[in-house]
């Protein structure tokens, strides 16, 4: 794998309090070859590469991150998958997010981990050490019920299946977990009954909560690809997108509203959390005491 040169990798800030909370983001890798036709991070906006699909890693990567969170006047929470989803396949044998995470554990911070990769569950161990003192959650970024619409989608991704194996994994081993339908894709994943597919499949595995993305945003290279790779399983795609869309940065679904009705009242009927406020909150007071997270839910 090839290695490339960075001076930090725990870096300063987070998302908004509408999604998932951290104080920190981390990303040890560059690139991802996961092959999803939406990817955002694809974009030269946030990758500035122009083969995205070769996975690279930052060169001494422990070494910065031992720098990084030593140097933090505060523990927090460190968000990893942002960008790069630290369980690509290179992970299974440089297990390098397993490290980093022994030492997110042993400097006392908090992580929060988005994948697509059943490989995660691996790290179980680690993963409940950390809950014993600091926050500790896992999210599935599943776009689709479906593993013969995901094979189109996310190539060489875990299966839909798998990764909601993977969920059920987490929840019987009393970690905090929960899954992000985003992005909904217009034309492909933006119908009512995947939205509600989506829910019920979370809270049956033991999803605590669930997050939508009723948009995709398209960006340069990202748009190209998209338009590419998309139109292999949905001719005509390309067309419709530039007819509605023309050259917009984000594309919403024409059924947004709809979606957003019918996986509220999903969630509620399943009684799954889906008030990021909330959920946020649930985390941060869940950890290291499974009845009161039970409690607040």
């Amino acid at each position: 794998m090839e290695l490339i040169d960075a001076k930090t990798i725990v870096t300063n800030g987070g998302p908004g309090s509408d999604y998932l909370q951290a104080e920190y983001a981390m990303n040890i890798y560059r690139g991802c070859s996961h092959g999803c036709v939406y990817c955002y991070a694809r974009s030269s906006y946030y990758e500035k590469t122009d083969n995205f699909d070769n996975v690279r890693a930052k060169k001494n990567a422990l070494q910065i991150i031992r720098n990084d969170l030593r140097r933090k006047a505060k523990s927090g929470v460190v968000l990893t998958g942002g960008v790069s989803d630290p369980y690509n396949p290179n992970e299974a044998e440089h297990k390098l997010t397993r490290n980093a995470l022994e030492l997110i554990n042993a400097f006392g911070f908090g992580i929060c981990i988005i994948t697509k990769s059943s490989l995660v569950a691996r790290d179980t161990d680690i993963l409940q050490d950390i809950k014993s003192h600091s926050p500790a959650s896992i999210n599935f970024s599943i776009s689709c019920a479906h593993d013969e619409t995901c094979l189109k989608i996310e190539p060489h991704v875990s299966s839909a299946s798998d990764r909601f194996r993977a969920v059920e994994h987490f929840a019987n081993n009393n970690i905090i977990v929960g899954i992000l339908i985003d992005p909904v894709i217009p034309y492909i994943t933006d119908n009512p009954e995947n939205v509600r597919e989506l829910v019920k499949m979370a809270k049956y595995h033991g999803a605590k909560y669930a997050y939508i993305s009723t948009l995709v945003t398209m960006a340069d290279v990202q748009r190209n690809y998209f338009y590419q790779e998309a139109e292999k399983h949905y001719p005509e795609i390309a067309a419709q997108y530039r007819q509605r869309y023309k050259s917009y940065y984000r594309c919403r679904s024409p059924h947004s509203k709809k979606l957003w009705d019918v996986f509220t009242q999903t969630c509620e009927a399943e009684k799954l959390m889906y008030d990021m406020r909330a959920v946020n909150q649930m985390i941060r007071h869940g950890y290291g005491n499974l009845t009161l997270f039970d409690v607040l839910i």
